[in-house]
């Protein structure tokens, strides 16, 4: 099982990273925060969490090509209470991004990776890790700095599941 999930990791990158050929705006180190919420579509641990809540993230990355890069970051996961409980959780990432570039504002990008989510329960705590994806669009204001809109799917191994958790957000990137 752990094999076949590598190649499909591996078959993935390389995917990825052969997107589109058009030149991006600003290669090297780069920063970044989005906002947004988080949808939890399975229960966690017996606590029932659906609907959404607020969340966000930072990220760092370094865009090694016009049309790759690696990021990695933290984020907040959400807090949610419902009458048998709390879901609290958070995760971590290392992600490779593809980026194609629609035209001289526009790219869309394209991410996999792996996470680790850490979450805190009424009913206990637990933490796991996955394989993450994730969409998205990015709108160049500047050379240096694009807004961005993503979704992306966090899909631990926590409490003997694997809960899908959702995260769409709205943020910016800033290029040094």
């Amino acid at each position: 099982m752990k094999s076949a999930a590598l190649t499909a990791l591996t078959t993935a990158l390389v995917a990825i990273a052969s997107l589109g050929t058009m030149a991006a705006h600003a290669e090297g180190l780069y920063v970044g925060g989005s906002l947004g919420s988080t949808s939890y579509p399975n229960s966690v641990n017996g606590v029932g969490v659906n609907g959404s809540m607020v969340s966000g993230k930072v990220f760092g990355g370094y865009q090694l090509t016009p049309n790759f890069a690696l990021e990695a970051g933290i984020a907040g996961l959400g807090r949610r209470s419902d009458i048998n409980g709390t879901v609290d959780s958070r995760g971590f990432f290392l992600d490779a991004v593809g980026i194609a570039p629609l035209n001289d504002k526009w790219s869309l990008l394209g991410r996999v990776g792996v996470e680790r989510v850490d979450f805190k329960t009424s009913a206990g705590n637990d933490n796991g890790n996955g394989i993450k994806v994730g969409l998205g669009a990015q709108y160049a204001l500047t050379t240096r700095t694009s807004l961005r809109a993503e979704w992306e799917r966090y899909r631990p191994s926590v409490f003997g599941e694997k809960p899908n958790v959702d995260q769409y957000t709205v943020g910016v990137r800033v290029g040094f």
